[in-house]
């Protein structure tokens, strides 16, 4: 058996988990943010961007300051910026990109046919390249307004943003912005993306039923924009190729994961939170693309009773303490509740 296709180690050895508690709420002379789901973290030289997916403010009167009034304001792609290195600091002190009223600005709006159609978009993962952004997003459609579950995925796209000011562009293949169609049950692509010896890897999720399984394309940088670029893992020689429909499968994985390299570690840590169990799992591995050690479940997170699920687990790699000796996990649960945060410690 070659060291390619060698049955990976067992997990890291975790010494100690804490919850850090939830995101202090946001207000604004304007606004106070009722809850917020999503919070991936992107790397930018002396800060971080942090880009979130639904996010609910309530205006707040001007006669009384203090009491929000029922108008809401729904935003389905917000981002923010911090230079703030302690993460619980920089979600506190976050500085949100804001439209001309001061209220979170959505940095991809749908066109009047999209939203006639019932399409949001949600952001994924992104990469920081020559002043620029690439951020890969989700395409989302709602089916039944009177559900809370009510939407599906119809694909993934990508947009360059403008970190300085906000604006974002959609990258388009002939005219349609939806670069990677839906597969199987689900597709979340550009779930996480890493910059590694002249490679941007860039990981996605196909859920068939009730299960995700994680794949990983390649692509240089200049060809970023460029979806007949991208290369899918097709074995773990590594062998690459044009094919996402016959992709290595890299093992189970959540919808939406992260992917960092932990120096205390010395190997690739793929974290996620089971939805159902509502269990943080943890995946190592020698290389982007694996190969990948079975789910190791750390700990139940704490959740509110009434949360059917738990989902967005996210590392922040940036924001970790003694070279990954300690990380930071980020998760969300529905009904507009706050981010929560967990603080994992490695042996």
């Amino acid at each position: 058996m070659s060291a390619a296709t060698r049955m990976p180690r067992a997990g890291p050895a975790v010494r100690s988990t804490r919850y850090v508690g939830r995101v202090p709420v946001h207000r604004s002379g304007q606004w106070t943010m009722i809850g917020q789901d999503g919070g991936q973290s992107i790397a930018l030289p002396g800060a971080t961007l942090f880009v979130f997916s639904d996010t609910l403010l309530a205006a707040r009167s001007t006669h009384h300051p203090q009491r929000p009034v029922p108008s809401a304001f729904h935003s389905t792609l917000g981002a923010a910026i911090s230079d703030e290195q302690d993460l619980r600091r920089a979600l506190a002190g976050l500085q949100y990109f804001l439209d001309g009223d001061g209220f979170v600005r959505q940095i991809l709006d749908p066109l009047d046919r999209e939203s006639l159609q019932g399409i949001r978009f949600w952001p994924e993962h992104g990469i920081y390249v020559d002043g620029r952004v690439y951020l890969y997003y989700l395409g989302v459609q709602t089916t039944d307004p009177s559900s809370l579950w009510g939407f599906r995925t119809i694909g993934s796209g990508l947009a360059v943003l403008d970190p300085e000011t906000g604006r974002c562009e959609r990258v388009r293949d002939g005219g349609d912005w939806c670069l990677w169609p839906c597969v199987e049950d689900d597709l979340h692509f550009g779930v996480q993306v890493l910059h590694e010896e002249g490679w941007l890897y860039v990981f996605c999720s196909v859920r068939a039923g009730f299960f995700c399984t994680a794949r990983v394309a390649r692509v240089r940088p200049c060809d970023v924009t460029n979806p007949s670029r991208y290369e899918f893992l097709q074995d773990p020689g590594p062998r690459w190729g044009p094919s996402l429909d016959t992709a290595w499968n890299l093992g189970l994985c959540g919808g939406d994961y992260s992917v960092s390299f932990n120096a205390h570690l010395g190997r690739h840590l793929m974290c996620y939170v089971e939805s159902y169990s509502k269990q943080l799992m943890l995946r190592t591995a020698p290389h982007p693309w694996g190969p990948y050690c079975d789910p190791v479940p750390v700990v139940g997170v704490p959740h509110d009773e009434a949360s059917e699920l738990v989902y967005l687990g996210f590392e922040h790699p940036h924001h970790s303490v003694d070279g990954g000796e300690s990380v930071f996990i980020s998760y969300c649960q529905p009904r507009f509740t706050s981010n929560s945060l967990l603080s994992v410690r490695f042996a």
